[in-house]
Formats: C-alpha cells, sequence, structure tokens
C-alpha cells in the first residue's frame, strides 16, 4: 500500500517531469526559531510520526529574520513576537492561516484569539507567551531590586546583564519613566534614548545564541538579567537563591506566534506541524521543557503540577496589573526609534 504521503511525492514527481518548473520538497519542513525554543522531543516526535525531516534553524534577532523572509529565504514557519506580526501582514509576507487544516486551534484559550495585533487571528496563531522580568541574586546585592528604574543604581554597574536588542531596551526604559510602551510622543522617546545612553555602557551583553543565562546566574557572574520565567526556573533550579522580579511599574508581556511565509512551498506542512503542536500532550511537552506558558487551555492537564501552579511561569490577573506588551508603532514613530537606536548602537557595552 502505498502511504498517502509516499503518493503525493509521486504525484509532484510527475507534474515536474511535464513542465520545466521544480517540484518543491516536500519531505522537509524549515522552521526558524530562537535558540532552545522548539524541544527537540517536539520535531524528533513530528518526524517520526510523519516521515517529514524537520529542519530548525536559530535566529540572533526577530528583524534579522524579517529581512530574510523579504529575501525569500526558504522558511515554512516562522516564532515571531506579536509585536511585529501587524506590518509583516500589511507587506504581504505571510500566508492566511488555513484553519480547515489546524482543527486542534478549538484548543487555544479565548483569550489567546482575536488580539490586536492581528483583528481576527487571520495570519497567526499563539505559539507561547509570558513576562519579562528582572532575574536577580538577592543574596549578592546590597538592597532589594524592585523596580526597572533601580537598573540606573550606579552601585550596579557590571553586574546586570542582558540580550541587547532595540525593542527590550526601549520597553525597559519606557517603563523606568512610566511611560506607555506604545508611546508615538517623540519627545519620550528621546527621553527613553537618554536613559539607554545612561545604562548600555553600565550593562553586559549577551551572546544572543544563548538560550538562557541560568547558569551566569546561578554561579554569580551576573546577580542581575533581564530575562523571563525559564531562565529564572532553570537558575533557581542551580541555586535556590535565585528570584524572578517583576518591576512595581509593570512587566512586560510577550506573545510569540507561529507564522507561515507566503513564499513557502510547503504550507500544508506547516499548517500540519501546528497541529500536532497544538494537541493538548504536545503543547504541555513544551511548557514541561522550555518552562514557558501554553495559549492550549486543554495542555493543563498535562503540565507538571510545579509549572502549571506557579506564578512566574502562568502569572495571575494581580500579577499583570500595569503589564503590557509591545504594539505596533506608526511607520514614522517606529523609523524614528530606530534612528535613536542607531546612534545609540555605537556605545560599549561592557
Amino acid at each position: 500500500m502505498i502511504r498517502p504521503l509516499t503518493l503525493c511525492l509521486l504525484l509532484l514527481t510527475l507534474v515536474a517531469c511535464s513542465t520545466s518548473a521544480p517540484a518543491p520538497v516536500a519531505d522537509r519542513l524549515v522552521i526558524t526559531g530562537w535558540a532552545g525554543y522548539m524541544p527537540q522531543a517536539i520535531l524528533d516526535a513530528f518526524q517520526a510520526e510523519t516521515g517529514v525531516t524537520v529542519e530548525y534553524r536559530i535566529y540572533e534577532e526577530q528583524p534579522a529574520a524579517i529581512e530574510q523572509m523579504r529575501a525569500g529565504a526558504d522558511y515554512d514557519l516562522v516564532v515571531m513576537g506579536s509585536f511585529f506580526v501587524p506590518q509583516l501582514i500589511k507587506d504581504g509576507l505571510l500566508a492566511p492561516i488555513d484553519y480547515r487544516q489546524i482543527p486542534k486551534f478549538r484548543y487555544v484559550s479565548a483569550n489567546f484569539r482575536d488580539l490586536s495585533y492581528d483583528p481576527g487571528g487571520k495570519h497567526s496563531i499563539v505559539y507561547q507567551w509570558g513576562v519579562g522580568g528582572l532575574v536577580v541574586r538577592p543574596d549578592l546585592l546590597e538592597r532589594p531590586v524592585t523596580r526597572w528604574a533601580d537598573l540606573w543604581d550606579p552601585s550596579l554597574d557590571g553586574k546586570i546583564a542582558m540580550w541587547v536588542t532595540e525593542d527590550d531596551l526601549f520597553a525597559i526604559a519606557l517603563k523606568s519613566i512610566g511611560q506607555p510602551l506604545g508611546t508615538t510622543d517623540p519627545a519620550v522617546l528621546d527621553q527613553a534614548a537618554e536613559r539607554i545612553r545612561e545604562l548600555l555602557p553600565r550593562i553586559v551583553a549577551l551572546d544572543p545564541t544563548m538560550p538562557n543565562a541560568a547558569t551566569l546566574l546561578a554561579d554569580g557572574t551576573y546577580p542581575i538579567v533581564y530575562g523571563w520565567a525559564f531562565d529564572a526556573l532553570e537558575a533557581q533550579s542551580l541555586n535556590p537563591a535565585v528570584e524572578f522580579v517583576l518591576p512595581e511599574e509593570g512587566a512586560i508581556l510577550w506573545i510569540d506566534t507561529f507564522v507561515v511565509p507566503a513564499s513557502s512551498t510547503r504550507k500544508s506542512l506547516a499548517w500540519q506541524f501546528i497541529d500536532f503542536v497544538l494537541r493538548p500532550e504536545m503543547s504541555a511537552l513544551i511548557t514541561n521543557e522550555i518552562f514557558v506558558a501554553t495559549a492550549n487551555e486543554f495542555a493543563s492537564q498535562f503540565i507538571d503540577p510545579a509549572l502549571r501552579d506557579h506564578p512566574w511561569v502562568f502569572p495571575s490577573g494581580t500579577d499583570l496589573m500595569n503589564a503590557e506588551y509591545l504594539e505596533e508603532l506608526p511607520p514614522d514613530i517606529l523609523s524614528y526609534r530606530h534612528q535613536l537606536w542607531q546612534e545609540l548602537e555605537s556605545i560599549t557595552t561592557r
């Protein structure tokens, strides 16, 4: 008996023989995302079930991945922050989601559907979510760190490490001065840029290919790292002194999505992979392995109770007070902010 996938490949081969255009390779799926953000167990399970070889390519920053998409990179599925989705839609770089091929989308919580960055969820599906805060070693600090503004304390020079990106630094700076992340006031962005100018020489830039900073926190190399629940939990497993602080000015809420490039020649495989990940047990496997919250409300029964009930991974409504997620900025404001950032990039970190 010929397997359906094999039959499809045979048909594609026949079509290729009758035309000059080469047939797309249907037994390969190319995904790009952050380092350590897609458990190998998921990739292996999908490949074992379907016979499809999955190639997971690591990007160092999302804007670089976007430029690669514009250049026609051979990507079938991209893990993309919600902040970038609106512009990708406007630029026609994303394929509309074919929900007919993703029946398990029904497991996604209503709280993570029809969100402002993609009304109707026409081009993206939530992958994981969480909050950004400060991972700290209180035992190595002279006084508690409870606010974003505390990072500017001169006594912390050289003790702070983070992945240096435009989005994160402007978000932290805006929070530190009590301004909304979606500000469109150039004068406020100027203020934030000055804050960043003051902070950059005092911080240590982490390697963007590092999956987390757990070891650096556990051994006390850096007592403060801007990071996420998975950094904090991994570090705490190595050293119980590690804590995760959601700053008083409000945490930075983030949502990562699955998007499919319009240029992909293997969209059906991309839909199949998303549907596979949305199986409750698979969504739970991801949370169990990388300590990041899932939007799949039916996965909770398979999630380790220690994670399912952990306020760092699944923060409460109280914890999320004043939390904001990055919003799309008008093109002129985004361009202005990027111009400010380019001027700041020449500043040397420690």
